[in-house]
């Protein structure tokens, strides 16, 4: 395994000989700036570069944020931003300092990523060599299950569309399948009870609905799934914490009595954020010790037929005609590269949905 390690350099020596003592010690290799041979390139472009390479990043706070870049960020935040997404981060943060403001909202931000990094705090040379290798052992057990295989889990999340299982209607579908694939759930604990009745409760009435309160929801094991139906929405997890999300594309029917029919994109956005929100939360729930670092997510369009695709704008000021698009039946949206940070689905959805939503509406036009 590659571990870069991202501080300050100056002031911060025993520090970053204490990480690569504790990388060493476990048999793995330590990536870090102080040994880049010379290159044509400035000394941070090969340190992004090397963060690409790398497997695991730990990151090290202390009082100090350091040079800004012409990004405006320090080199360690666009190290930060350049990791988050695609691997782990492994956060130390130096007790006992005053930190500059700058450090300050620095530190904030990785805060909010707070679960999906490993983090813990440190005063001496000692004691963070100390936890770096408690926190490297304990994440080689939790990935002991292989190595995250992105062609694997887009795969996986393929299989998860519906094949027609809510006839012709058009509807939305957000899957995601998460890495390294390994079983997060028992036979047993698919069937419990307590289980279906959560996600059903936060699939109607939860902070990301996904389910109309107004229908009926039925619940099954079909497949080495759990379903829960409703005549226009279901939602399918299985046994290695797939998820598969199903709302209607059209679900503001009053918004269409007075011109034709039509795929409206801020509706369809509203659906998709709430897919990936209530899919973030619900892994949660079913990997709490996030055994599943990595998530491959798509998102799906089928039964459209020829319906155009407009802005409420377009369907306020012309609502009875529109351009009829090349593309009719069931489009996929999937990002590239196609595999995320697990964590992309609470704390970057924003982002995750803007992009889909330009893929599928590239799509769905043609």
């Amino acid at each position: 395994m590659k571990v870069f390690i991202s501080s300050l350099i100056s002031g911060y020596e025993a520090y970053r000989q204490a990480v690569v003592e504790a990388v060493e010690a476990l048999g793995h290799q330590v990536i870090r700036a102080e040994e880049f041979p010379a290159s044509a390139g400035t000394p941070q472009q090969a340190c992004l570069a090397a963060v690409r390479e790398s497997d695991l990043v730990v990151l090290l706070i202390g009082e100090r944020y350091g040079y800004p870049q012409p990004s405006g960020l320090s080199a360690t935040h666009e190290e930060y931003r350049e990791a988050k997404e695609s691997k782990p981060v492994f956060v130390f943060v130096e007790s006992g300092v005053t930190r500059e403001p700058q450090q300050e909202t620095f530190l904030q931000e990785v805060e909010a990523w707070a679960t999906g990094h490993f983090r813990a705090s440190f005063s001496s040379a000692d004691e963070l060599k100390t936890v770096v290798v408690r926190a490297l052992h304990d994440h080689e057990l939790a990935t002991a299950a292989g190595p995250v295989d992105e062609a694997e889990m887009l795969a996986r999340a393929r299989a998860l569309l519906p094949n027609g299982r809510h006839g012709g209607a058009p509807r939305l579908v957000f899957a995601v399948a998460g890495g390294p694939h390994q079983q997060v759930l028992r036979p047993v604990e698919l069937e419990q009870d307590d289980l279906a009745r959560d996600i059903q409760r936060e699939a109607l009435f939860g902070e990301y609905p996904v389910f109309d309160a107004t229908e009926g929801t039925t619940t099954s094991i079909r497949g080495g799934a759990l379903i829960l139906e409703q005549p226009s929405a279901s939602v399918v997890i299985d046994q290695a914490g797939s998820i598969c999300v199903v709302q209607p594309a059209r679900r503001n029917r009053d918004d269409y009595r007075t011109g034709m029919p039509a795929l409206i994109e801020e509706d369809l956005a509203a659906a998709l954020a709430r897919a990936v929100r209530f899919s973030g939360s619900l892994l949660d729930r079913l990997d709490p010790v996030h055994r599943l670092t990595d998530v491959v997510p798509l998102a799906h369009l089928s039964g459209t037929g020829y319906l155009p695709w407009r802005s409420r704008a377009e369907q306020a000021a012309n609502p009875n005609s529109a351009s009829i698009h090349a593309n009719a039946g069931a489009v996929t949206a999937t990002l590239t590269p196609t595999r995320r940070h697990r964590q992309a689905l609470t704390h970057d959805a924003n982002r995750m949905v803007e992009d889909l939503m330009v893929l599928l509406r590239r799509e769905i036009r043609g």
